[in-house]
């Protein structure tokens, strides 16, 4: 399937890919519609081949929601108990430029329908915030994340903002927001909301940015993020249970710049985490910028940090999946002082929304083991933004892949589509 960049499948923190019990992929991807950047949910059936259809369901406008004014960002999904299809993500309207979570439910097999799809709250303010800004301000509510619990309850978590929680340069600050929607479609906070559902904000943690958002077998709910700890970025966790939030930790403190988590869970409820850090000296002219992987098991506590790419190499946007048999990570990676194909040295390190291009890299390792194989070059690029399917395994050694990556056998050298990969047990 062809799309209109590299970022369709935006970024590292959430689940876009979710493979049902008969096979078929679905894919969140935000692509061009009528010159207009849009949402839609694709499906792809089995057997998978280059060149085959896929099903598009795009989002609509609907009479309380026009969104086809006004781009749409990123969106992330979620499969429900009863196989329906689940979608958080952000954005404007004409009339309302200002970046809104919206939700959508898809219902309906192999050609779904969209059954339900709504701003299901509003965070007022952003105009008086913007018009006062030292610098231009786009953002508002954004980065959504979602998850179905095993009782039909779908959680909601994103990065919020609010007129009254801002910085000494007058921009708001960032932190994150949590609210569920029951089965029966009742939200916990709806319309105007004069505050957003924050879940931590205090001295120790004044804000946090992208999360991510689990939920096992229990019903526990499990959130990541990255904010800054004594003025470094550091990776968060924290976990909801019907006592309330926890409160957030670090997952593995270090004077290193961390960001972009990606997480999943095993059988077992251990949560297998990857995020990207800068290690070695911050002097040095060219960045280096490695992907770290940890463990918390079910008594809380987080096994060593393991640094999974070699020490010749940068790499960022990690995505982790698990098999009944293994667990594993991929990424995008460089040679240092690569410049992507927007001309961005090292995909722009640090800045968060940069364009990050390289070759896909994968490694895998047993269950319980931890012991990673070498990396492993999937595709060598340029390529973006890998995400490992969530849903039945079916018993292979890796889950299946999705990611964006130019066609070599295209006319244009910028042609980008969407790459489906998987591989076999012992491979």
């Amino acid at each position: 399937m062809p799309v209109t960049d590299s970022r369709a499948l935006g970024y590292s923190n959430t689940s876009r890919f979710v493979v049902d019990a008969r096979g078929g992929a679905w894919i969140a991807v935000r692509s061009k519609q009528s010159r207009q950047y849009s949402i839609c949910l694709v499906h792809a059936a089995p057997p998978w081949r280059s060149g085959m259809s896929v099903t598009q369901t795009w989002i609509e406008d609907r009479d309380s929601l026009q969104l086809s004014g006004a781009p749409q960002r990123v969106a992330a999904i979620a499969t429900a108990p009863d196989s329906s299809i689940h979608m958080a993500w952000y954005g404007g309207t004409a009339s309302a430029p200002d970046h809104q979570i919206r939700y959508a439910r898809f219902v309906g097999g192999a050609k779904p329908r969209i059954d339900d799809e709504r701003m299901p709250f509003r965070v007022p303010g952003f105009e008086a915030v913007a018009a006062n800004a030292t610098t231009p301000l786009e953002l508002w509510q954004e980065h959504a994340a979602i998850a179905v619990g095993p009782d039909g309850t779908t959680h909601l978590a994103w990065e919020a903002r609010d007129p009254f929680r801002l910085g000494a340069d007058r921009m708001p600050r960032p932190a994150i927001a949590l609210a569920t929607r029951s089965r029966d479609g009742v939200w916990s906070v709806s319309g105007v909301l004069d505050r957003p559902p924050y879940l931590q904000v205090n001295d120790r943690f004044p804000g946090q940015s992208r999360p991510s958002i689990l939920v096992d077998g229990t019903g526990t709910v499990h959130v990541l993020c990255y904010g800054s700890v004594d003025g470094v970025q550091q990776i968060l966790h924290g976990t909801m249970t019907g006592r309330g939030f926890s409160g957030w930790q670090p997952v593995a403190a270090s004077p290193g710049d961390q960001r972009h988590p990606a997480a999943a869970l095993d059988a077992k409820g251990r949560l297998h985490v990857a995020w990207r850090e800068r290690v070695g000296s911050g002097n040095s002219v060219s960045p280096s910028v490695a992907i770290l992987y940890s463990v918390r098991e079910v008594d809380g506590r987080w096994t060593k940090p393991a640094r999974l790419t070699p020490p010749d190499e940068n790499a960022s946007t990690p995505a982790v999946g698990v098999t009944d048999s293994s667990v594993c990570v991929a990424w995008v990676a460089w040679k240092p002082g690569t410049a992507n194909t927007e001309d961005q040295v090292d995909n722009d390190f640090p800045a968060d929304n940069s364009t990050v291009e390289g070759r896909i890299e994968v490694t895998s390792s047993p269950l319980g083991r931890e012991q990673f194989e070498p990396p492993a070059i999937l595709d060598a690029g340029p390529a973006s933004y890998p995400c490992w399917a969530v849903g039945p395994a079916k018993g292979a050694a890796r889950p299946l892949l999705v990611w964006t990556g130019t066609d070599p056998a295209a006319d244009s050298p910028r042609r980008v589509s969407l790459r489906l990969g998987w591989c076999e047990r012992g491979r």
